[in-house]
């Protein structure tokens, strides 16, 4: 089954071949060397000097991590599909207040819209943004958006869980104070490695919020940080197997590189479904770099596209949330090869027909 899915994704085969090494303790200095280098590599590859840390778990425990430890009462969520409202289901299980921005499925959030909000609510604390809107194939503006954020002197999270490693990012010069992300997504690793960057005022925020927790507490983190190593147990394969890509990018010419592959792939993608005749789901000119949300023909089930896919050996990814019917997704995050996707386009087109597709 060749993947073209959102998460998780195939993982490259220099990845797989060095996860298979013997495992050693988490204590030891070959997990210490493993460690320090592998946050390094990150820390350069994310442009910022803050602290990296190597969670045991995936994104999602990092978004909870930064409701837990940088929130006292209320943080601002914006929303535009299914992650920013996970975001804001965590902070209020957390017990926190939440003030929402929610345009039209489909659309961004913009700066006005974000500055509008702050200037009615200086009370709050912090900002959450989904860099990558997954469920419905669109990216928003995080430059534009972290500047406002801060202009209001808030503390802003970042879900970059789609789009880290798959666009560009950088962390210090854009004043993110956690950004995190997934490795089974653009970074073509197995999944349950959370990854992200805490700032200095995150840090600083953390030494005064009660009842944060243990497991996730950034500041227990960063004791064990000097240390070279993490409070328990850390998922040696897929820390071993994102120090591979990480080096592997280097090699091939750097994030650039890697980025434009991004980018040709998501292109060929794009222009594959338009000349199928198909439309894209997010506004124009926000559309996702790295899964393309695809509207379904009027009169055929999005779900059906993708069983029938699946017969055909391509795993796509199912419409999501409100939306599960009316669309389907096509990612391009981890090891894809371009004459797969010329194959999935071939396929696709079949499958379209077969099901009374009329252009």
């Amino acid at each position: 089954m060749r993947l073209f899915t959102v998460g998780p994704v195939a993982c490259y085969p220099e990845v797989l071949k060095e996860m298979k090494q013997q495992m050693f303790s988490h204590r030891s200095q070959e997990y210490k060397k493993l460690h320090a280098e592998t946050v390094e590599l990150l820390q350069n590859f994310l442009e910022t000097k803050n602290e990296v840390f190597l969670f045991s778990s995936t994104g999602s425990g990092f978004m909870e991590a930064s409701v837990r430890n940088c929130v006292n009462k209320k943080m601002l969520c914006c929303i535009c599909g299914s992650f920013g409202k996970r975001f804001a289901d965590v902070a209020t299980s957390n017990g926190k207040q939440i003030e929402t921005i929610e345009p039209p499925l489909g659309e961004p959030i913009t700066p006005d819209l974000l500055d509008q909000k702050l200037m009615k609510n200086p009370d709050i604390e912090a900002v959450s943004i989904t860099h990558n809107e997954t469920s419905v194939g669109l990216m928003n503006p995080l430059e534009e958006l972290a500047a406002i954020a801060k202009e209001h002197g808030k503390l802003l999270f970042v879900d970059a869980v789609s789009s880290m490693g798959g666009t560009e990012i950088i962390v210090d010069k854009w004043d993110l104070d956690v950004c995190f992300s997934s490795s089974q997504k653009c970074f073509g690793v197995p999944p349950g490695l959370g990854v992200g960057s805490v700032s200095e005022e995150a840090l600083k925020k953390s030494e005064t919020i009660k009842n944060k927790g243990w497991y996730f507490d950034f500041k227990i983190w960063e004791k064990y940080q000097k240390q070279k190593g993490t409070p328990m147990t850390s998922v040696i394969p897929q820390i071993a197997g994102l120090n591979r890509i990480l080096k592997m990018i280097e090699e091939k010419g750097g994030k650039k590189w890697f980025f434009n592959l991004y980018a040709e792939r998501n292109q060929q993608i794009r222009e594959g479904v338009e000349k199928l005749g198909l439309t894209l789901f997010p506004k124009s000119g926000y559309e996702s770099p790295t899964v393309t949300c695809v509207n379904a023909p009027a009169n055929i089930d999005g779900l059906e596209i993708y069983e029938k896919m699946r017969k055909k050996g391509f795993e796509l990814a199912k419409g999501y949330g409100s939306i599960k019917n009316a669309t389907f997704r096509i990612g391009n995050m981890g090891y894809i090869e371009f004459e797969d996707i010329h194959s999935m386009l071939e396929a696709l087109g079949t499958v379209l027909v077969d099901l009374g597709w009329k252009r």
